[in-house]
């Protein structure tokens, strides 16, 4: 019997995730979080609390927890209203609950990540494997807070080689809100004169799929989770329904310089991905977890794009609703 215990289930993505491993008998899940869980959670039962690092410790302890599934990364699922109380909840909090693993009898922990933190360089692979050194992020965003969060498990995992640490770096998620769906969905996307990087999403169902192996797997180490499909930006954006607006690089230089972000929209990643290309390698997943993904990125993007035009559709006729009402009085 394994026992797993996941921090975030309150989210969709460990709720599905938890439903996911509730189809094993031979698994006992576990799960905390900040608020009553979003979806469904299959046999897990939960809590809904915020507990210090010495709570965690006596909760994992208690429970005889095995394996550690991490998600609580606040700016992964939803908007952020404060990025002090999110450095707070993901870097501090992330330390705390790796502090809390060492002297329990936890032996593996999964943490939530991100394939932005290769960073976006003109010297990166065609293909980016999991050895590759991970980037400093100055993005203020979740990508800088799963950045940190790496540069601490490579410290921690030398120090506590006894602890099997297993980040799982996801290509941006689709079919649940993330920072990239802010981008795509705007009214105009911002995309640099003369560059048309490529980039790699990930459906949601895909990502549950690879955290439910990974907590099931004897192997360690990084792995790489994307959809097989690689886009172009300007693919991504037209898949979606909208059509990029054009700004000149030394104009946003600029407006960066001055402490501006505007010029690059909702873009949420560091300035050098609306340059260069991040695109992953994700073998390792495939040969020592057994994982595939069965997504394609462009049926999930126009499935963002038939939504949006279902919302817009409904609202133009709520708007005819009442204005044939106030006609009517």
């Amino acid at each position: 019997m394994t026992r797993v215990f996941i921090n975030g289930i309150d989210g969709l993505f460990g709720a599905k995730i938890a439903q996911a491993l509730s189809a094993n008998p031979t698994v006992t899940i576990i799960g905390l979080g900040r608020t009553t869980p979003s979806a469904p959670v299959g046999r897990a039962e939960y809590l809904t609390a915020r507990l210090s690092g010495r709570q965690l410790r006596e909760l994992l302890r208690i429970e005889q927890i095995d394996v550690v599934i991490h998600l609580a990364f606040a700016g992964a699922e939803s908007p952020i209203a404060s990025r002090e109380d999110a450095v707070q909840q993901n870097v501090l909090g992330s330390m705390e609950l790796l502090g809390a693993c060492v002297g329990s009898r936890v032996r593996r922990v999964l943490v939530q990540s991100h394939t932005a933190v290769y960073g976006a360089n003109p010297l990166n692979p065609s293909l980016i494997t999991e050895t590759r050194p991970i980037a400093r992020s100055h993005a203020p965003s979740v990508i800088r807070d799963y950045t940190e969060v790496e540069q601490f498990l490579t410290d921690f995992a030398l120090q506590h080689p006894a602890l099997c640490i297993v980040p799982l770096r996801c290509a941006s998620l689709l079919g649940a809100w993330s920072p990239i769906i802010d981008y795509l969905t705007q009214t105009e996307p911002h995309m640099l004169v003369g560059f048309d990087p490529c980039l790699q999403f990930l459906h949601l169902d895909d990502a549950v799929a690879g955290f439910a192996l990974a907590a099931l797997a004897p192997t360690c180490g990084a792995f790489n989770l994307a959809a097989d499909e690689t886009l172009c930006l300007s693919q991504a954006i037209k898949l979606v329904g909208k059509q990029p607006k054009l700004v000149l690089e030394p104009v946003v230089s600029l407006a960066l310089a001055l402490g501006s972000r505007d010029a690059l929209g909702l873009w949420p990643f560091e300035p050098s991905f609306l340059r260069h290309s991040c695109v992953t390698d994700t073998t390792k997943a495939r040969n020592e977890l057994g994982w595939a993904p069965t997504h394609t990125a462009s049926a999930a993007l126009q499935a963002l794009n038939a939504n949006d035009q279902a919302v817009e559709h409904r609202e133009t006729t709520e708007e005819a609703l009442r204005a044939f009402l106030a006609r009517r009085s």
